[in-house]
């Protein structure tokens, strides 16, 4: 029994979409987990006042890593829908959820990463900063606009790797798949957790961690998956 159909010419064009879209999954979640590290002393600076914090605001290192979270939510999509097209009847329902869970959680990061990236980067450079301080990943982030889109956002991403480590069961690494799937759902649900229930920063830092590798090597992996079916 094979988890994913390979019969036709269909079938080997979705594993090779499902192929670059796993891939760039696993890339673009590195780049930001790196960028995201590097912009920590900025993020948890000491709050000096919105006009302090337009003054010193620097473009580079905040699109660093709001860059590839952006485009993370699309490689994150399309990484889902190919699994979907491409299982087998009996998984269906559960690659039918994680699909449904990767579109809210691509509607709701995009949208917040493409206003960062847009309107919260203009203002800041402009100096134009009255109404922005609550859109702002600053002091008392994530008690701030992004921080609440991000736990509702990440926590369809979680549910999303949750429902869709169903699906892989068949041999060894479709079994490490499963496995990385459940750490990364499990794990990624910090960031819903940590507005509601404030947390210390360093079981956040080493959960966060932990989340961005299991989050990298389990697409790797099933992009390992997805090149053995294109053979």
């Amino acid at each position: 029994m094979s988890t994913f159909s390979r019969l036709n010419e269909k079938s080997h064009i979705l594993n090779k979409i499902g192929f670059w879209a796993s891939l760039l999954t696993a890339i673009l979640n590195l780049w930001y987990l790196i960028a995201f590290i590097i912009y920590q002393p900025i993020l948890y600076a000491p709050w000096l006042g919105i006009d302090a914090y337009a003054e010193s605001f620097k473009q580079l290192p905040f699109l660093a890593w709001v860059i590839p979270c952006f485009l993370l939510t699309l490689a994150f999509l399309t990484m889902i829908i190919t699994i979907y097209l491409l299982v087998e009847e009996e998984n269906k329902i559960w690659s039918l959820f994680a699909l449904v869970f990767a579109a809210i959680y691509t509607t709701i990061l995009s949208t917040n990463y493409y206003i960062q990236m847009t309107v919260v980067r203009h203002n800041l450079i402009y100096k134009m900063t009255d109404g922005i301080s609550l859109w702002l990943y600053a002091d008392y982030y994530p008690y701030t606009i992004p921080g609440a889109l991000e736990g509702v956002g990440y926590l369809f991403m979680c549910l999303s790797f949750l429902c869709v480590s169903k699906v892989f069961s068949q041999g060894k690494l479709e079994r490490r798949i499963h496995w990385l799937f459940i750490a990364s759902g499990i794990s990624g649900l910090l960031i819903f957790t940590n507005p509601l229930v404030e947390l210390p920063l360093v079981l956040i830092l080493i959960d966060a961690g932990f989340a961005g590798i299991v989050m990298t090597i389990g697409p790797i992996l099933l992009a390992v998956l997805f090149r053995r079916y294109q053979a």
